[in-house]
């Protein structure tokens, strides 16, 4: 599976995200605006996925079909979580087979279905070395659905990596501690999305 290296930071609701441009010498930020993505998380009545540390969600944007990913696993590698992430095509209504396959293994034949749905507003800049994307900078704010009301809102920066030096990671989180964020935690938001829906999740789960 490929793998997906982020740092996550809660940020309170009149965050500025700052100007991320020349954070380094020869990266320039890239801002590509505001989307509206909707997340569904599949699971069991008791989590079964969750406890396994695997996550399957279905998430789109609008007017776009959408994809399947599945996540497995962590580990933190410095500031950042790093899971295992493989995407898969398909309808929103049922996971793939694909996707179902590598599931069985660790947890057997489960009857899965929606479990959280998340609607977030996501800012995008992309932190550039000529046509090379370095890391990805999201300003996200989240609302939990409980069926047509809001369950609870947060807002939280994601720094992903992709081919980002100690140099840069550096340099990013001293310009977002200068505007504000605090320290860094690994909290995925479908355990924040659980717990606000009255979940009791342990700690030590964090995928």
């Amino acid at each position: 599976m490929p793998e997906e290296r982020e740092i996550k930071i809660p940020v309170d609701a009149d965050f500025v995200l700052p100007d991320l441009d020349d954070v380094i010498e020869g990266t320039h930020a890239v801002d590509r605006g505001t989307v509206e993505l909707s997340a569904t998380y599949w699971d069991t009545d008791a989590l079964t996925l969750l406890h396994a540390n695997l996550g399957l969600r279905h998430r789109s944007a609008a007017g776009e079909p959408g994809k399947w990913t599945l996540k497995a696993g962590n580990r933190m590698v410095g500031q950042a979580v790093s899971r295992e992430e493989t995407d898969f095509p398909g309808a929103p209504d049922q996971p793939p087979q694909a996707a179902l396959e590598l599931i069985r293994p660790e947890v057997g034949e489960v009857a899965l279905h929606p479990i959280a749905r998340l609607v977030t507003d996501r800012h995008t800049v992309d932190l550039m070395a000529g046509a090379a994307r370095r890391a990805e900078v999201a300003d996200d704010r989240v609302s939990v659905r409980s069926g047509d009301r809001i369950a609870a809102t947060f807002r939280e920066v994601e720094v992903e990596l992709f081919d980002a030096d100690t140099a840069l990671i550096d340099a990013v989180m001293t310009r977002l501690r200068a505007a504000g964020v605090g320290e860094p935690d690994s909290t995925p938001k479908y355990v924040r999305a659980l717990r606000a829906l009255g979940h009791d999740i342990p700690d030590r789960v964090s995928v």
